[in-house]
């Protein structure tokens, strides 16, 4: 009876998952901001079977050790959302449950993890080619987008005057996806060969140029070269990687502070014809929220402003004039649009404390695994595809953005069980 049970649940365990992967490339096309409750919905396998309970947790806290590089990333990330949610009682916002909006991804994208990293030989070989096959064809749906102008994004309503959102949108599914190229690719070389992987990762350089987000453009090129690196150099790529990621955490108000924007401006408005300044408008504008955000950090030290302080600053912070822009513009729109400036403005020295703990342990427990040289190479490039996005317009309260690095984990640990079976 158990045995037929069993039987019975991977079996739908299997369609569950098979229809899902289905769904995922129309997910990044229609609707970017649903790869959470994708995420969520892939979890379910995990979460009814009681080994993950047993194993994923009881492990961790059976011997509870710092030691474990594991067990104190666990505990790193476990020190973060506590903070945010102590931060939210200071905040303007006054939210503690934000610590939810990272709590949540990473613990289902873990469950997830966790199952693929249980599979035989024959469930790693059939999900990790749905897997393959999913990022494939959205790859393939968002260029045809792209190219098209959103034909299929217009085909539906609402009817908009102006193309313009649906290609932001396009551009966002671009990201969602991007990191999880990379262990697609490492998938490819093993289900098929190094030709079909380059192909692939050739197929999400096309689909970033086509639907006009630069970010997505540098976010796979500079992955693609770390995991040529990581090809020939894995651990010293990897340690340069994690290494790097802290130094800049840890410097990144200094940085920012000493961008000079003025001059930076008055430049671009004698030396940039006015079609090529409004082109660059966006990207001049950061250099003014990263500067002023830095700024602000520096005033809310050592604690921090709380959780979304910039969302609630955004009502009094200074405008602008942007070159290329013809409207004033805020130096706070939402969020700093960079991961790590956000950090040292809403949670201060504890929260980057709490962050640079969790990179730091969570690269130890990669340098312990016996990684092959395809999966080394894909976290490589996965990492630096995150590392561009959440320094140039991420935020740490979107979920979907943490969705999607919690995918593109899956997906490294589907490509090391294909490896290691």
């Amino acid at each position: 009876m158990a045995a037929h049970w069993r039987d019975t649940r991977d079996k739908l365990s299997r369609r569950w998952f098979y229809a899902l992967f289905i769904l995922l490339p129309l997910t990044a096309v229609f609707g970017h901001r649903g790869i959470a409750p994708w995420l969520l919905l892939a979890s379910l396998p995990a979460f009814a079977r009681g080994a993950f309970w047993q194993s994923a947790f009881g492990k961790l806290f059976d011997n509870p050790s710092l030691s474990d590089p594991k067990f104190a990333s666990f505990a790193s990330l476990l020190l973060l959302c506590a903070w945010i949610f102590l931060s939210g009682f200071w905040s303007p916002k006054g939210d503690p449950g934000m610590f939810l909006y990272v709590l949540g991804p990473a613990l289902v994208g873990a469950s997830i993890i966790w199952f693929s990293l249980t599979l035989t030989r024959i469930w790693a070989w059939r999900l990790g080619r749905a897997f393959l096959w999913a990022l494939v064809a959205g790859m393939i749906i968002l260029s045809l987008e792209g190219v098209t102008d959103g034909f299929l994004r217009r085909l539906l309503p609402p009817n908009e005057p102006s193309s313009a959102k649906d290609i932001v949108a396009l551009g966002r599914g671009v990201t969602a996806l991007a990191p999880s190229l990379f262990p697609a690719a490492a998938i490819a070389v093993r289900q098929w060969s190094r030709t079909a992987a380059f192909a692939v990762l050739a197929l999400g350089v096309v689909a970033a140029a086509t639907n006009d987000v630069l970010a997505n453009v540098v976010a796979i090129g500079a992955g693609l070269g770390a995991a040529l690196l990581a090809l020939s150099a894995q651990r010293f790529t990897l340690k340069l990687l994690g290494g790097g990621a802290i130094v800049v955490l840890i410097l990144a108000p200094a940085l920012a502070a000493l961008i000079p924007v003025a001059p930076i401006y008055a430049e671009a408005e004698k030396a940039l014809a006015p079609e090529l300044a409004r082109e660059l408008s966006s990207s001049l504008h950061r250099l003014a929220i990263w500067k002023a955000s830095a700024m602000e950090a520096f005033s809310c030290l050592p604690f921090g402003c709380g959780a979304d302080y910039a969302r609630m600053w955004k009502e009094t912070a200074p405008m602008i004039d942007v070159p290329g822009s013809t409207i004033e513009l805020s130096v706070s729109p939402i969020h700093p649009h960079n991961v790590f400036l956000q950090l040292w403005l809403e949670l201060g020295i504890p929260g980057v404390f709490a962050a640079a703990a969790f990179v730091w342990f969570g690269l130890a427990a990669l340098l312990r695994a016996r990684l092959s040289r395809a999966v080394g190479a894909a976290i490589a490039g996965a990492f630096v595809a995150i590392l561009v996005s959440i320094m140039v317009e991420g935020s740490l309260w979107q979920v979907w953005r943490l969705a999607a690095m919690a995918l593109a984990a899956s997906g490294i640990a589907l490509a090391h069980m294909l490896e290691k079976r």
